[in-house]
């Protein structure tokens, strides 16, 4: 079996994992969580479509107890502005008090250095066995000083951490669950999930739970 089909079943049951909401999920994560607001989320269909969002989806339908959260907003430079052990509604009424609090009234926008801080903040929580949940909830107009390393400015800014990122537009702003090296872990998850499929003939089977995903061998 390749490689690459090992990639694409082992992101099919982690899209699983992620895309359910907090009344079907179970297992915990460290979710870091970078919200825009610069002067151009002002925009209409931008900021207050975007913290309803937050407030609705994302505290009230995605987070559950047991995560761990860390909140951060973002312009010229990323602030950090909570990081929470989740237990109870004190602790997500903590976290709404904090988004409800952002104003999108920052000079200048770096998108790069907001990435930036996302892989600084993973780094600094370690590895811990729990999957990391990155969001990026921007526009991608890019309008760097030029002080920043990504100075000037982008209409909608590219970055190799979004070319395998997933991006979902919800009216004029973008959700992103920022990707961060994925591939390298896919492949050496892939490699240590799937290995005793590759000594078997024929088909080869692989049970989730109550579901069974059926792989056919590639031709030699």
């Amino acid at each position: 079996m390749k490689i690459k089909k090992l990639i694409f079943i082992f992101l099919l049951l982690t899209g699983v994992l992620f895309n359910l909401n907090a009344g079907e999920r179970t297992m915990p994560v460290d979710m870091i969580i970078m919200i825009d607001k610069s002067l151009s989320m002002q925009d209409p269909g931008k900021f207050d479509s975007l913290k309803q969002w937050v407030l609705d989806e994302l505290i009230g339908e995605i987070i559950i107890n047991g995560d761990w959260i860390s909140l951060y907003q973002f312009y010229e430079s990323p602030e950090h502005l909570v990081s929470i052990d989740v237990k109870g509604k004190e602790d997500t009424d903590k976290i709404i008090q904090t988004v409800s609090k952002i104003r999108p009234n920052g000079r200048f926008t770096d998108v790069g250095k907001a990435l930036d801080k996302i892989q600084e903040a993973i780094t600094e929580r370690g590895e811990n066995g729990r999957y990391k949940v990155l969001f990026m909830l921007t526009d991608l107009e890019q309008d760097a000083p030029l002080t920043s390393k990504y100075r000037g400015k982008q209409k909608k800014f590219s970055s190799p951490y979004l070319v395998e990122s997933r991006i979902i537009k919800h009216d004029n702003w973008y959700e992103i669950t920022v990707d961060m090296g994925l591939q390298e872990r896919v492949v050496k998850n892939s490699k240590a999930l799937f290995s005793d499929l590759l000594n078997n003939d024929g088909k080869e089977r692989l049970r989730s739970d109550e579901n069974t995903v059926l792989i056919k061998k590639d031709n030699p």
